[in-house]
């Protein structure tokens, strides 16, 4: 199975299209100027097949676009992937249009819409790559979580951006990303092939058997703790049971076999009942309530007799008064009822200055006070009787108040007793758990060897399953297949006359670097010189590394994407346009990088692609005739008229 790259697309806002169609099993070269669009190739590539972010330059390839689109080739099948370009100043899109079968890209962005979200993305580009489940576990120590390989990690081995392709520290796309390298350490093992197909399975259920295994010995463990301690723990769960009154005070066994008995019949006792009150609360709350009302009642009633009394000492005071003022008004009857004038006194006939009031006056207000007297000596009873029951209803009262207060003293007492007995019936149901669980810890192991039995199967299993999925051998595979790799990355290097290549090479998985194995020592990529250098063994390393998952047919895109690899000996921005491939030493060497590229996809008969996005164009004829798109003179990847 391979998967190669047919096409890739942009649409306008109007909904024209923009392609450039490769040869799938082939060298394949976009060239042209600088700031021509060649570079963005990658970029949508990359964007399409996942990536959570737009790396897209911003600029008229940004302005000018509605959707990217990349058409895959899946053994002859069709498979399209367009992604919306992120509007404003998002830096993703989440519309996703995915779509296996199809005759080839879209004449036009009208069919395109989301139907596939980035995770669904994810899981069906591994399906179409055939990536197996499966799982890397770390090395005991790290810290690191197992690794779960997808299309997403595939991709890292496919593509060499303009920074990356010459960068001495970073041998793989998004090495200087967080997390990139120890995911690209991780996947190399099952990409290689090192990792067999059903190794997902067996550490699945090595890990399965592991936890029956970590379960059981903790059962055991316990139960036999329990076992061994079974006298001393019985007796004290015995000590604590009668305690708490669910054994008779009196009761003494001696023997470990008439403690677990007694300890048995308590654990099978019938819990006590728990008496209790429909609602405790809302009774006190009753009688609070009517002990509140009685004292209402009880205040009007002393308030009344109260007024009462102070209502009987006035009429009394009153009626002393009376009774003196009519005894000085009686003494009228010693003076003549018939005195001709007011002004005269009455015993001795003399003036007087100011006129006294007429016997007339007198005895009328004699006879006034007789009356209010006689109606004060009337209502006296009355009041009297009032006060009497007003008395009456204080003391019933009263007498209420007490027993609704001493209802409440009751109340609060029995619940209270029946709180502690609830506590008691809790401290028991507590003990018989305790007691049951001793019981049944205590008789598996001492009655069954059921346990003990399954703990060895156990253990026994988890030991094949081991070996099974030895890691030693695992580690064995991955170091064979870097050998294949080094006899191929020092072929290559010989190929493209790199310094150092006369020396044992190899790809150092811990690093992620290339390692010449000199005399004087061990040399990685960034104590090697030169610009030339550093692009050759990218490239070396990259052909070697795809031309065993070509051989051992692994689940990883059959193609390999580079971009300006000829910047060590032209410049981007110097546009030298074409040349002939020998007239000195930079030419030459360009020419037998290309060549190797070119050699190295015919090679695989078809089964490898290589992409390559570049400004130099040789006059030799095998270049020109790998040329698919030539961006000069004006012809840039999107149409001038998409910017008008």
């Amino acid at each position: 199975m391979t998967l190669q790259l047919r096409a890739i697309a942009i649409y306008s806002h109007t909904g024209e299209r923009r392609e450039v169609t490769f040869e799938l099993g082939a060298l394949n070269i976009v060239t042209g100027g600088s700031q021509t669009g060649k570079s963005a190739l990658l970029d949508i590539l990359d964007y399409c097949w996942g990536r959570d972010e737009c790396t897209i330059p911003r600029g008229e390839i940004r302005r000018s676009v509605s959707w990217f689109a990349v058409l895959l080739d899946r053994d002859g099948e069709n498979v399209l992937i367009a992604r919306r370009n992120p509007e404003g100043s998002a830096k993703v899109s989440d519309e996703i249009h995915f779509e296996r079968g199809v005759a080839g890209l879209p004449v036009d962005a009208s069919g395109l819409a989301k139907n596939c979200t980035a995770d669904g993305l994810k899981l069906r580009l591994s399906s179409l790559l055939g990536i197996s489940e499966n799982l890397y576990q770390p090395e005991s120590g790290a810290t690191r979580l197992p690794l779960e390989v997808s299309s997403r990690h595939a991709i890292l081995f496919c593509l060499q951006f303009q920074y990356e392709i010459a960068n001495p520290r970073l041998l793989f796309h998004r090495q200087s990303d967080d997390y990139v390298p120890a995911a690209i350490k991780d996947s190399l093992p099952y990409f290689m092939g090192a990792m067999e197909e059903d190794h997902f399975l067996k550490l699945k259920r090595y890990e399965d058997a592991r936890l029956r295994l970590r379960r059981l010995t903790r059962q055991y463990e316990e139960a036999k703790a329990l076992t061994d301690e079974q006298a001393g723990t019985g007796r004290n769960l015995l000590a604590e049971a009668r305690r708490h009154g669910l054994v008779p005070a009196d009761s003494a066994p001696d023997s470990v076999t008439e403690i677990r008995a007694l300890l048995s019949t308590v654990a099978a006792g019938n819990a006590l009942p728990t008496a209790g009150l429909d609602d405790p609360a809302a009774d006190l709350s009753d009688l609070e309530e009517r002990r509140r009302a009685v004292r209402a009642q009880l205040g009007d009633v002393r308030e009344e007799i109260n007024d009462l009394h102070r209502l009987q000492r006035e009429a009394t005071e009153f009626e002393k008064e009376a009774g003196e003022q009519r005894a000085r008004l009686a003494a009228i009857g010693l003076v003549s009822g018939d005195a001709a004038a007011n002004d005269v006194c009455p015993l001795c006939d003399s003036h007087l200055a100011t006129p006294v009031p007429s016997v007339e006056d007198v005895e009328r207000s004699l006879r006034n006070l007789e009356t209010q007297l006689l109606t004060v000596e009337r209502d006296s009873p009355r009041l009297q009787g009032r006060l009497q029951d007003l008395e009456a209803q204080r003391a019933k009262l009263e007498e209420d108040l007490r027993t609704i207060q001493g209802d409440i003293s009751q109340r609060i007492a029995e619940n209270e007793r029946l709180r502690t007995e609830q506590a008691q019936f809790t401290e028991q149901a507590r003990v018989r758990g305790r007691i049951g669980y001793y019981l049944e810890k205590v008789q598996v192991v001492a009655a069954d060897e059921g346990l003990r039995l399954a703990l060895a199967r156990t253990g026994a299993e988890v030991d094949e399953l081991a070996k099974a999925i030895d890691r030693e051998a695992m580690e064995e595979r991955v170091a064979t297949a870097l050998g294949v790799i080094a006899r191929e990355l020092t072929r290559y290097a010989g190929v493209l006359a790199l310094e150092h290549g006369e020396n044992p090479l190899r790809l150092d998985r811990k690093n992620l670097t290339v390692v010449a194995d000199t005399m004087e020592g061990p040399l990685p990529l960034t104590q090697i010189g030169s610009g030339e250098n550093w692009v050759g063994y990218h490239l070396a390393a990259h052909m070697a590394l795809h031309k065993l998952f070509r051989l051992r047919h692994r689940p990883i895109p059959a193609f390999l994407m580079l971009d300006q690899p000829s910047q060590a000996h032209y410049p981007p921005e110097s546009d030298v346009g074409q040349i002939s491939g020998a007239d000195n030493e930079d030419q030459r060497a360009v020419a037998r990088l290309y060549r190797a590229l070119f050699d190295f996809a015919a090679d695989l008969k078809g089964e490898m692609q290589v992409i390559v996005t570049d400004h130099v164009e040789l006059l030799q004829p095998w270049f020109r005739e790998s040329i698919r798109e030539r961006w000069r003179d004006g012809i840039k990847f999107v149409p001038i008229d998409w910017l008008r």
